[in-house]
């Protein structure tokens, strides 16, 4: 079968000009419910499988009308289970993969083939509006679930400063309170003394208030010395004999007078 020139697949590789690169892409709105997107994409599998074995376009021609890559449309085509277009090419003992049973269908003409491209190029462009979609409101409620949490930790961290403050506060005023009441007892206690004790005396008149004590004390030294100087000068008496020192003394005579009188005996 002849190659059939499609406008929307070559197109897809040139970059738009004039009004159309002016015009901005349409921006997703929201993501599609699950029912159609499923459904969107039965559709978009069941056009690539079309494309690909009923039609000539090349698998880099499908990739650009549907905005993908060459590797996701290959690894897609696989996954389907579409019959190989050269199947004898493949190495000896390669893998290709369940493929359906049942003959081939008929090719697409010309207009047909144009239809196909672009309904597939249709389902591809919702289908990745719909993931930027979600893409997108996924983005937002992480956001919004991050400034929750910023807003939860500043609360926490503006409690825990003000409770902080509120016990060093009180503590300040404990401290205020104990120096006012120290102060007042420094007043009392000072009130109560006399004026001249609580004024220092100067150092004269403390020398000529213990000048009288000094003198005191002088006298007794000089007493006190002459009195020894008097013992040592004084002539020592005679100590009197007692009847006990008399008794000893004659015991003690009587003993040498008979030691002396006692005849030796002398060695043989």
């Amino acid at each position: 079968m002849s190659r059939q020139p499609i406008s929307g697949a070559g197109a897809a590789d040139r970059s738009p000009s004039g009004p159309a690169a002016r015009t901005p892409a349409p921006q997703p709105s929201s993501p599609l419910p699950p029912q159609r997107y499923r459904a969107l994409r039965a559709r978009y599998n069941a056009l690539l499988i079309t494309l690909y074995e009923r039609t000539t376009l090349t698998q880099r021609e499908i990739a650009a009308a549907a905005g993908r890559t060459l590797r996701a449309v290959q690894t897609r085509v696989r996954a389907l289970g579409c019959r190989p277009r050269q199947a004898q090419k493949c190495r000896p003992g390669t893998s290709l993969g369940v493929r359906r049973a049942g003959p081939r269908p008929p090719p697409l003409n010309a207009a047909a083939t144009r239809r196909a491209v672009a309904a597939f190029a249709s389902v591809a462009r919702e289908l990745a509006m719909s993931a930027q979609a979600h893409a997108a409101a996924e983005l937002q409620s992480a956001t919004a679930r991050a400034k929750r949490r910023a807003a939860r930790t500043q609360t926490r961290v503006m409690l825990s400063a003000a409770r902080e403050l509120s016990h060093l506060a009180v503590v300040f005023e404990n401290l205020a309170a104990m120096r006012h009441a120290l102060a007042a007892e420094r007043k009392r206690f000072r009130a109560g003394k006399p004026a001249e004790a609580r004024k220092p005396r100067a150092r004269a008149e403390l020398w000529e208030a213990q000048q009288p004590v000094l003198r005191e004390q002088e006298a007794r030294m000089a007493e006190a010395h002459a009195v020894a100087r008097r013992t040592e000068t004084a002539p020592t008496a005679a100590p009197t004999r007692t009847d006990a020192d008399r008794r000893i003394e004659a015991i003690a005579e009587r003993y040498d007078a008979g030691l002396r009188g006692a005849p030796r005996i002398r060695g043989l």
